[in-house]
């Protein structure tokens, strides 16, 4: 048996009844884009309306690549086929497959695939949750 001798029920964390406790999305939305990214949200204020995180389901077609951006929010990035190239504030990483990296909020990113003839699939995680007021995209 496990011995806990710190352990008590006062404190456990009280279970909010108003929220589920599982949240299974059979199909996210597609966030509209017109540079040919998909962006497919699982979890966020988009498809299901909450804020504290966003997930989303990335695919960027080959020589993708996105203006300089200044984000309100901690993004990781979980990369599943391809690579993606990320610069931010004087740094450089090309993230491949099966790895992940991760960019603070208030830093300066671009992000672009590191292909130009392969797509490059990738999963984000924006905490708080992705919104686009909490983004300063550049002009190209």
């Amino acid at each position: 048996m496990l011995d806990l001798p710190h352990f008590s029920v006062s404190m456990c964390r009280k279970v909010d009844k108003e929220k589920p406790m599982l949240q299974k999305v059979k199909n996210g939305s597609i966030f509209p884009r017109e540079d040919g990214k998909i962006i497919d949200e699982h979890f966020g204020v988009l498809h299901s309306q909450q804020d504290a995180f966003s997930l989303a389901h990335m695919f960027a077609p080959p020589a993708w690549r996105e203006p300089a951006q200044l984000a309100e929010f901690d993004e990781v990035v979980i990369v599943v086929r391809g690579q993606l190239e990320i610069e931010a504030d004087g740094e450089h990483a090309v993230v491949a497959s099966g790895e992940t990296c991760m960019v603070g909020k208030g830093t300066r990113v671009i992000y672009k695939n590191a292909s130009l003839e392969e797509p490059c699939e990738y999963w984000s995680l924006c905490m708080p949750a992705f919104r686009p007021e909490r983004t300063q995209m550049e002009s190209v």
